[in-house]
């Protein structure tokens, strides 16, 4: 359908020309004060700062090196000692009794009359704890007194330095002959004690075993052992015998072995002698042969005597063995006896010998001081440990160049200053020039004659280009607010029937599924979150949820859509949002209006959509306040613009309207 309502007045451009002329005169007056604002700025702060840096006078600079030297290699402890003692030079270099010093000498013999505090402002040092150098400085803008005060400084420490260390070196000697007598006196004491205290104790060595008491208990202590042992062989071997008895098993003396071993081999001779006749005669000849008789009997005797033997040597081993069970008994208990008796003898011994140690320990400390205050006396004689050498590496000059300032540098960084300085400048003015300029309030009117045959579409696209027009013009004069407002909803332009159905034509899936939601009534924001599920196939209708719950008709093209992507993704799957956001559906919008070929493509938005599918809905008759029913949330904002929108006759109800946009 077509918009075929009058527009009796449309807000068109205004005072074109003279608005050009006057913006020109204003824009090059402004430009004007701008380059005023930025030269003048440049130039003061330039021209300041080199008058500062050239005005300048050069500052010299004198330099010593003195190195600290060890006479011997230092121990891991006496590492700290050389840092300690370059930290503590370093700090009297520049002492207030030296400097006085100085500044008296200079007087007396330069003539150079300097102050302590002038002297102070003017010496520096710097130490180096890794290679022990300590750097001396005078710096000055005189640079021919640069020289003398540093060697006469460096002189003056280096004489007070040599003066404090031969005092101390003398005074370290008496006080240390003096700790030396003491401790010989002390040793010798010491030692008498110890001598006496050992022979009224019989005390021989601090080793255990060379103390006859202590020497005594362990061969004792030894000798329980074995008898131990024994006991504990001959109980064992006793109870081992009896069981042996008791199961019927033979047990013989090992004394009795061989004997019984030789009445053993004769049985078994003369029984391989009968064996040997009983193959060769008969029983009865034997019974009568006199020497086969003999034979037997004497067998019979052998046994007989063999069993003899073997009881009583196996009688005589159990009571031997009883006897030294017996005898390891008595022999244990006597030998605890006694080395309880020698323990109660080594305790009150080893309280001795810890009394000894003690004493042989002090006097081993004494001799070890002693022999350590010795050889601190012999190296403090010939050199004290921890004095060091200090050499001069680079003796005091005079300088030829000075070290500050640097001009040329300056000059640069002042150069380089000025020019943001300025730029600042300019920019504050800009900012400082738009919070003051006012916003254009001047309003004209255009009337567009009703005989005219222009449709509602055609008029309200002439006056978007007319205002866009009006903005381009004075795009330099608008606040960051108008602009803002430009790109407000206010500002979306109303499309016609056939633009959007040529939209509609050549859009792809997705476009074609946003086009028509959105013309069906579905606002942009709830378009990025409707789901799959939503749609209901029976009722070929979208169903919106929340606080303004409704239900959107469908096309055919897009429940096609949809059946596609139910097959394919899940029910709770986003329809757009899964996809694309709010910027990329306006670009998306765009890229279909250049498809289509038509003008001022980049006009094409959602919001367009939106506000071209509000005005269908007001032109038909539709209250204001009745929109959000059939479209959404609509902001009293956005609805005070189709207020000037002319109804098709008398406001109509809701389900009066055709609420599916054409689009075929």
């Amino acid at each position: 359908m077509s918009f075929s309502e009058n527009v009796e007045v449309i807000p068109p451009q205004f005072g074109t020309d003279s608005m050009d002329r006057r913006s020109e005169e204003e824009s090059k007056k402004l430009q004007k004060q701008k380059w005023w604002v930025l030269s003048i700025s440049f130039m003061l702060v330039f021209v300041v700062a080199m008058i500062w840096i050239w005005t300048r006078s050069p500052i010299y600079q004198s330099q010593a090196i003195i190195h600290f030297s060890y006479a011997q290699q230092l121990n891991n402890q006496q590492t700290a000692v050389p840092e300690e003692q370059i930290t503590l030079n370093n700090k009297r270099l520049t002492s207030n009794r030296i400097l006085d010093s100085l500044s008296t000498q200079l007087a007396e013999q330069y003539s150079l009359n300097l102050t302590t505090e002038e002297l102070a402002n003017m010496v520096s040092t710097e130490e180096h704890l890794d290679s022990r150098i300590i750097n001396l400085f005078t710096t000055g803008e005189n640079k021919n007194h640069l020289q003398p005060v540093l060697e006469q400084w460096l002189a003056l420490y280096l004489a007070r330095l040599e003066e404090e260390t031969q005092e101390n070196t003398v005074e370290d000697l008496s006080l240390g002959q003096e700790k030396l007598i003491a401790l010989e006196q002390k040793i010798i004491e010491q030692r008498e004690l110890v001598e006496q205290y050992s022979e009224e104790n019989n005390i021989i060595s601090m080793e255990r075993d060379e103390n006859r008491a202590l020497s005594k208990i362990k061969s004792m202590g030894a000798a329980l052992d074995t008898a131990e042992t024994q006991q504990a062989e001959a109980a064992a071997t006793l109870e081992s015998v009896k069981q042996s008895i008791a199961q019927g098993d033979s047990v013989i003396h090992p004394g009795d072995k061989n004997r019984l071993d030789d009445i053993r081999s004769t049985i078994r001779d003369t029984e391989a002698e009968l064996y040997e006749l009983s193959q060769r005669y008969t029983a009865e000849y034997m019974r009568l042969d006199p020497s086969i008789v003999n034979k037997r009997r004497r067998l019979e005797e052998l046994k007989s005597r063999y069993a003899i033997v073997a009881a009583e040597s196996q009688q005589k081993f159990v009571e031997d063995l009883q006897r030294t069970v017996v005898a390891s008994e008595q022999k244990q208990k006597q030998l605890e006896i006694q080395l309880d008796e020698l323990g109660k003898e080594a305790q009150v011994f080893n309280q001795k010998l810890e009394e000894y140690g003690r004493l042989m320990r002090s006097l081993s400390q004494l001799q070890e001081q002693a022999q350590q205050l010795k050889d601190q006396l012999v190296e403090t004689e010939v050199q004290k440990p921890f004095q060091a050498k200090i050499n001069v590496l680079e003796q005091p000059f005079v300088p030829t160049y000075p070290i500050s300032p640097n001009y040329w540098r300056d000059s640069a960084i002042a150069l380089a200053a000025a020019t943001l300085v300025s730029l600042f400048a300019l920019l504050l003015f800009s900012f400082i020039h738009r919070q003051k300029t006012p916003a254009p309030t001047m309003t004209s009117y255009n009337v567009v004659p009703s005989s005219s045959g222009l449709t509602l579409e055609q008029k309200l696209a002439a006056q978007h280009a007319l205002e866009q027009q009006k903005n381009a013009q004075l795009g330099h004069q608008q606040t960051p607010l108008q602009l803002a407002q430009n790109n407000a909803p206010s500002a979306a332009r109303l499309l016609s029937e056939s633009e959007c159905g040529s939209l509609y034509k050549v859009a792809n899936r997705d476009g074609k599924l946003a086009i028509s939601l959105i013309l069906n009534g579905v606002s942009p924001s709830e378009l990025l979150n409707v789901t799959i599920q939503d749609v209901d196939p029976e009722t070929q209708s979208l169903e919106i949820s929340g606080e303004y719950a409704r239900s959107v008709p469908m096309t055919a093209d897009c429940m096609e859509i949809v059946d596609n992507l139910r097959a394919n993704q899940a029910a709770e799957s986003q329809l757009l949002g899964g996809r694309h956001d709010a910027q990329q559906l306006d670009q998306m919008m765009i890229n279909i209006a250049h498809d289509a070929g038509l003008a001022f493509a980049e006009q094409f938005s959602v919001a367009a959509l939106r506000h071209t599918y509000l005005t269908y809905l007001v032109v038909q008759g539709a209250r204001l306040n009745a929109l959000e029913r059939v479209a959404g949330f609509v902001s009293p904002t956005d609805l005070s613009l189709y207020r000037q929108v002319n109804r098709r006759g008398e406001p109509v109800d809701v389900e009066q309207l055709n609420l599916q946009f054409p689009l075929a």
